[in-house]
């Protein structure tokens, strides 16, 4: 009988070696992170979020930060929703905004580049002489580089009691804002009870 040690000197033996599983899981794991759901509606914890800060006894900042997936849009709904919650909840009627901003972020993430190779041997015998023969060749992977842009909404609010002046068009009325913008907040239903 013929052991399989034996077999590389009457034959062929083909080995495959690969070295791309590490950039496929580097590539796995950015799109994982990349391919999350959109930011929802939350407080501000080891995730994106709302946060807000209160200033004196009627004006409050707020801020609003997503992940990639959350559109700008989306951001700044996000963001006048915390501000009508932070309104009512402080026991006022309607705010003005005396500042706000939409920063856009923009980052990268690179995949590291692969090498996968391929090592092919044979060796023959015949009488007191062996003949051994190797090759190798092998492929280049480049890493690949996904952008991303995640965008910050901040405001400065005044609360106030009462009926919001129809002459200011940086005033909100809280109550219908909660009102007309809950269907369209995911994650809003929890934040109200």
């Amino acid at each position: 009988s013929v052991q399989s040690s034996d077999m590389l000197l009457f034959g062929r033996d083909d080995r495959r070696v690969t070295h791309h599983w590490f950039g496929a899981f580097a590539a796995a794991l950015a799109i994982c992170a990349l391919s999350s759901c959109a930011t929802p509606y939350q407080a501000k914890g080891f995730h994106d979020g709302y946060s807000d800060t209160r200033i004196d006894s009627n004006t409050s900042m707020v801020s609003y930060r997503a992940n990639a997936y959350t559109d700008r849009q989306t951001v700044q709904s996000y963001l006048l929703y915390r501000c009508a919650q932070v309104t009512l909840g402080d026991g006022y009627d309607y705010f003005v905004l005396t500042s706000g901003d939409t920063e856009a972020r923009h980052g990268a993430i690179s995949t590291p580049s692969t090498y996968s190779s391929t090592t092919t041997a044979s060796a023959f015998a015949s009488g007191n002489s062996a003949f051994r023969n190797a090759q190798t060749y092998g492929t280049v992977n480049p890493g690949q580089t996904i952008t991303y842009t995640k965008y910050v909404a901040s405001a400065v609010i005044r609360m106030f009691k009462g009926k919001k002046p129809p002459d200011d068009p940086q005033a909100y009325d809280a109550h219908e804002m909660i009102q007309y913008m809950s269907p369209s907040i995911e994650g809003a239903e929890s934040e109200n009870k």
